[in-house]
């Protein structure tokens, strides 16, 4: 993408996991060109980059709409996670170098930094990047392509299910199973990310009703 395309991108991802953009929203292009000032072609292609990463759908000869997770589909998206993970993070604490070992570090200071001011978009990237990073290390392809699809989906989950008032994935957890993982210990890593993971689905409000959004122009403008 184009640094037109970047920043619209940016934009609108933060409005879904800022919950400005509910769930099942249609997202109307000649609506957000007119809202961002361009014509309909970068927008276009901002929604089809949001759409591979599972926030939004679009369906045809009916338009573009915020994704929206079922509980039972937000529940075994964590459940895969939990089964990925918990295998990624064993063998990175086998096979990481001292220069992966150092990234995962800044990884979580960073993080830290960012709590310290809270800015949710940029502190949920941040956690995903920390989770991405592992199965990296963890020298699998697979393990990196498959979550990255979850992790896109866990935040339309939190989108939908936190309610704005729930933590993203606490520094404190991932300084800890960073720990773990430089102790090249992987009993304790898996242990670490799994209760991580299960803390994260249990503090989500599965039972609340969607509300609906205010326009695309009030949004963005």
């Amino acid at each position: 993408m184009n640094s037109l395309e970047m920043d619209i991108y940016k934009k609108i991802k933060q409005a879904i996991i800022q919950q400005k953009l509910r769930p099942n929203m249609q997202l109307i292009e000649k609506d957000l060109a007119e809202s961002f000032g361009v014509s309909r072609t970068p927008v276009r292609a901002v929604l089809r980059r949001l759409e591979y990463e599972k926030l939004v759908k679009i369906k045809e000869h009916k338009g573009t709409f915020v994704s929206c997770s079922t509980i039972e589909e937000a529940k075994e998206v964590f459940e895969m996670r939990r089964i990925l993970e918990g295998e990624a993070v064993r063998r990175a604490s086998r096979l990481f170098t001292e220069e992966q070992l150092q990234e995962l570090e800044t990884l979580v200071e960073e993080e830290l930094q960012i709590n310290e001011s809270p800015d949710f978009y940029e502190s949920l990237k941040i956690s995903g990047d920390f989770h991405l990073k592992i199965a990296e290390i963890a020298g699998n392809s697979y393990f990196y392509q498959y979550l990255e699809d979850l992790i896109s989906l866990t935040y339309v989950i939190i989108a939908i299910y936190g309610r704005g008032e729930m933590e993203t994935c606490g520094s404190h957890d991932h300084m800890q199973i960073f720990n773990a993982i430089k102790q090249r210990d992987g009993d304790l890593a898996e242990r670490l990310s799994l209760n991580h993971l299960s803390e994260i689905e249990y503090n989500l409000h599965f039972n609340e009703e969607l509300q609906f959004s205010p326009s695309l122009t009030d949004i963005f403008q």
